[in-house]
């Protein structure tokens, strides 16, 4: 078994729909994990968008890659597997520090990277630099004492579920006349997923690699007005 680590760096806003009806205030709410309630991107829909890509690139692997459907029934299956993207962490403005704001995760999500890397064979585990911060806080939540190498900053579990994504205002017009108003969830710029790609081929994973490597891709819904456009790298 082949492994590679990739990473996802949102260069814009990334909206991920979770396709549930509900009546919070927010209509549309993004994809979260059932078991943390941080945000991530279906295996499905990151497949899903790869295939997109390279399929409008006319690269000659997707197939190979990837697989072939018709008419919903799967005529070749893909020789890669693509895991869910996870949330490694997110951006929250600063209420006291130097900086605009952080890149911020918790304890759990950071556990849950390096087990993943762990799993798979893969040297990329995030290590807590253990060097020591003060004086920081982001959107009111106080940022505990150490923080993990990539400068990413960690913040209790508690505070990460409370603390709410940014909400647009979204307005549906007939012939140039407001008839609804509604509300979207959405993941902001600067965040940061990761996902494992796996398979038995060691030379199908590295010309994978090769061609993803710095590549930016769309992934998610709201193209037409540039969301989910992200950078992607391959971690060692």
């Amino acid at each position: 078994m082949f492994s590679k680590m990739i990473v996802l760096k949102c260069i814009t806003n990334l909206h991920v729909g979770n396709g549930d009806e509900n009546y919070n205030l927010v209509d549309n709410e993004v994809e979260k994990d059932p078991i943390t309630g941080y945000p991530m991107i279906n295996s499905s829909g990151v497949k899903g968008a790869l295939r997109a890509y390279f399929k409008s690139i006319n690269d000659p692997n997707v197939i190979t890659w990837f697989g072939e459907e018709h008419n919903s029934k799967t005529i070749q299956k893909g020789l890669l597997n693509i895991d869910d993207a996870r949330m490694m962490a997110i951006p929250m403005r600063a209420s006291k520090g130097d900086k605009a704001y952080y890149l911020v995760s918790t304890k759990d999500a950071i556990d849950k990277y390096n087990q993943v890397a762990e799993d798979f064979g893969l040297n990329t585990r995030i290590k807590d630099s253990g060097k020591a911060v003060s004086g920081i806080e982001v959107e009111g939540y106080i940022v505990p004492q150490k923080f993990y190498d990539r400068d990413i900053y960690i913040i209790p579990s508690q505070d990460m579920n409370m603390h709410s994504l940014p909400v647009n205002a979204r307005n549906c017009l007939n012939n140039g006349i407001s008839e609804n108003l509604w509300y979207e969830e959405y993941v902001p710029h600067e965040s940061i997923f990761y996902f494992p790609v796996i398979t038995n081929d060691a030379d199908l994973l590295k010309s994978f690699e090769t061609a993803i490597k710095d590549k930016v891709i769309q992934f998610g819904g709201h193209a037409s007005i540039g969301y989910g456009f992200c950078k992607i790298s391959v971690e060692a």
